[in-house]
């Protein structure tokens, strides 16, 4: 993602957050001193979040943790409870559930809601 900056914010320095549909908020681990040609990179270590707050998808490539479903700042039961209804309707789309991004809430989703759920998970 790329965003360009103009106007009072250039010059001041402000931390740097993520919000997406199912994934946890995340912050920058500080204030970015912002310009008009500012670059961020999250994924280039796990401490690039505030707490260290991702998880390393292979050696040296980092991501922000998805299953916060409900947006409520934890992965926990209540975005399982969101999953199975629409794994059950066989809901496609763009939608919170759709964990991997293929377009459909099912099995495969659920496999990440576990795995971060089980690691207790949240911002």
């Amino acid at each position: 993602m790329n965003c360009q900056f103009s106007g009072s914010v250039i010059g001041q320095s402000y931390y740097i957050v993520v919000r997406h549909r199912n994934h946890l908020e995340t912050w920058s681990d500080s204030a970015v001193l912002l310009s008009q040609n500012s670059t961020y990179d999250f994924s280039t270590m796990a401490g690039k979040a505030y707490g260290n707050n991702q998880v390393e998808l292979e050696p040296n490539i980092f991501a922000f943790y998805c299953g916060d479903i409900n947006q409520d700042g934890v992965i926990d039961g209540l975005d399982y409870n969101d999953w199975e209804t629409d794994n059950n309707n066989f809901s496609a789309g763009y939608l919170a559930t759709d964990l991997n991004g293929d377009g459909i809430a099912d099995g495969l989703d659920f496999i990440y809601w576990e795995q971060n759920n089980n690691g207790f998970v949240g911002s």
